[in-house]
């Protein structure tokens, strides 16, 4: 697991793919998070290959591998983003926020439990024009990140668009 995520730091896809397929493959390999993670980086990889239907398989084994993680629920919302999938990315991010436990090992990323999730949600409620939710949501974010210039602007436009 560890050597096919330095795989992944430094870029190396293939190699972080094959190592990480190998790691799920151990008998020893028991662990649903970290399992969970191997997978998702495996989505990563083929996201950066341009890959995305297998990353989307890979994504849907983390989410089934550990369904108790935000993780591979916002993993899977970030690739629909970038695939202009609106409804899916808040499918994803509605059932990442009902998880609220956030065990804090090393397998968690940070983005699951800050502004990340209500970003997603206020752009996509945005895109679909339910700007009521969009700033409900851009209001949350601005609470974990108050300063933030591009939520800041996102809220003013979100504002403006509600009221027309």
């Amino acid at each position: 697991h560890y050597l096919g995520r330095e795989y992944m730091y430094y870029s190396r896809w293939n190699d972080c793919i094959d190592t990480l397929i190998k790691h799920l493959k151990l008998k020893t390999a028991i662990w649903r998070d970290e399992r969970c993670a191997s997978m998702r980086f495996i989505g990563r990889s083929y996201i950066n290959l341009g890959r995305y239907d297998e990353a989307k398989v890979w994504l849907e084994k983390a989410i089934n591998e550990a369904p108790y993680l935000r993780d591979p629920y916002v993993e899977m919302a970030l690739l629909d983003y970038r695939l202009g999938n609106d409804m899916d990315v808040i499918k994803k991010c509605i059932l990442a926020l009902k998880i609220r436990a956030n065990k804090k090992t090393y397998i968690n990323e940070e983005f699951c439990f800050n502004y990340t999730i209500d970003d997603l949600l206020s752009i996509s409620y945005f895109n679909l024009g339910i700007y009521d939710l969009s700033l409900y949501h851009i209001d949350r974010a601005l609470i974990y990140e108050p300063d933030n210039e591009r939520l800041i602007k996102n809220r003013e436009i979100i504002y403006k668009k509600s009221k027309e």
